[in-house]
C-alpha cells in the first residue's frame, strides 16, 4: 500500500487519484487530505517510483509540473510545493462526485 500525502494539492486531490490509480492499476481509497493506493492483487507490489512519474505526468499535464517536488520515502509519498505556490481550483463537492460515480 502506498500513502500519497495531497495537503498542498487537495483543490485537485480527486482528478489526480483517478489518473494515479488508473495509471499504476491500483484500488483507489480517498482520506481526507490524502489518498491510498493498494495493489490489485494481494501478492504484488506498487511500484512507489512509478506513483512519482505518474503524478508528476498530471502535474505536468495542468501546468503545475514546475512548482512542486513529489518525495517518495518507504511507502509515503509527499507533493510538496517548491515555492508557496497553491493550487486554485474550484473542486466539486464530494456529494455530486458520490452521485455521478454511482456510489
Amino acid at each position: 500500500m502506498i500513502r500519497v500525502d495531497c495537503k498542498e494539492v487537495l483543490p485537485i486531490k480527486h482528478e489526480l487519484l483517478v489518473h494515479v490509480a488508473d495509471d499504476v492499476k491500483a484500488f483507489p481509497a480517498l482520506k481526507k487530505n490524502e489518498f491510498l493506493l493498494t495493489p490489485i492483487e494481494h501478492d504484488e507490489q506498487i511500484d512507489g517510483h512509478k506513483v512519482t512519474d505518474s503524478i508528476q505526468n498530471y502535474l505536468n499535464s495542468i501546468g503545475e509540473g514546475k512548482n512542486f517536488e513529489i518525495v517518495c520515502l518507504s511507502n509515503k509519498v509527499e507533493i510538496k510545493s517548491i515555492n508557496g505556490k497553491k493550487i486554485n481550483r474550484v473542486t466539486l463537492p464530494v456529494k455530486t462526485l458520490r452521485t455521478c460515480c454511482g456510489i
